[in-house]
């Protein structure tokens, strides 16, 4: 598995918080995604190796109108 760290640029309630992730793991290769409420603006994905599933991820924030850079670990 791989992880990449997502900042979100919106403020996310938790409805849309919980929503995103939902639409996050429809992601194909996408195993695990990890949102914390106190810190809405970060998001742990876990995907499966030898995909390139991050920009797919960027791609799919993109379409759904959220803002988002993928950062260092």
């Amino acid at each position: 598995m791989n992880t990449v760290y997502i900042h979100i640029d919106e403020n996310l309630d938790a409805d849309r918080l919980h929503e995103l992730k939902s639409v996050m793991m429809s992601v194909p290769y996408v195993s695990n995604v990890e949102i914390n409420a106190a810190m809405p603006h970060d998001m742990l994905v876990e995907f499966e190796e030898h995909h390139n599933t991050p920009m797919a991820i960027v791609s799919r924030l993109s379409r759904y109108g959220v803002h988002s850079d993928i950062t260092a670990c």
